[in-house]
């Protein structure tokens, strides 16, 4: 879920806030490819 309108940092918060913080493609297309490879990568 990556909060683009109501963010206290002004970023986008995708997976991780600590890793996405600043590395907000604000695509929920990458995003959501992401959540699949991370269940493979961790």
């Amino acid at each position: 879920r990556c909060n683009t309108g109501k963010s206290q940092k002004g970023s986008c918060r995708g997976i991780d806030e600590k890793h996405w913080n600043s590395q907000c493609k604000t695509s929920q297309t990458f995003v959501r490819a992401l959540t699949q490879d991370e269940s493979s990568v961790g």
